[in-house]
């Protein structure tokens, strides 16, 4: 259990409970992050739990453990994430944590969190510079712009944030 890591999965719509209770039958641990929010029904005022991150539950396993191939065929589960690799990428280590220590009060947390800090040694992980690494040049919640090495020359290009995957430490772009 030395390597476990949290891994993402987006869930069928409506069915986040679904996928939670059947993943937690097959002995793995879940996290699906909410905040309240106060809504007028039925001339009440009552107070509903909204998902953080919608369409999305975490997931707590092992690479080494093939188990985990079994998620992709679980009810209520669509795919693990990255969805065009072979084998899904862990989240960043103490993002998952982060969460659970402070209940997130607003959607806004997904945006701060769904970045790359500048300077960051990146692996793309879908498209034609698959495998590639390169340096974040700057990041947002959808794109990222990265300095790839190219062609014997350093090329900036925009690749979507969901295809990258942070590199192990100590590897460098070629």
């Amino acid at each position: 259990m030395d390597d476990c890591r949290w891994f993402a999965a987006r869930h069928k719509a409506q069915q986040e409970k679904w996928a939670l209770l059947n993943l937690h039958h097959q002995g793995f641990v879940t996290y699906w992050p909410t905040y309240p929010e106060s809504i007028v029904r039925r001339n009440k005022v009552i107070t509903v739990n909204r998902p953080v991150f919608p369409g999305y539950i975490f997931i707590w396993f092992t690479l080494s453990d093939r188990k985990y191939v079994s998620i992709n065929w679980t009810p209520g589960v669509i795919r693990l994430l990255p969805t065009r690799s072979r084998q899904p990428a862990p989240l960043p280590e103490g993002f998952v944590e982060a969460l659970q220590m402070r209940e997130p009060t607003a959607p806004v947390v997904a945006e701060v969190i769904a970045t790359f800090a500048a300077d960051t040694i990146v692996r793309i992980l879908a498209g034609a510079f698959h495998g590639k690494l390169g340096r974040v040049v700057s990041s947002a919640p959808r794109s990222t712009r990265l300095a790839v090495e190219l062609f014997g020359r350093t090329t900036v290009l925009t690749a979507a944030t969901a295809d990258l995957a942070l590199a192990p430490i100590g590897e460098e772009p070629s």
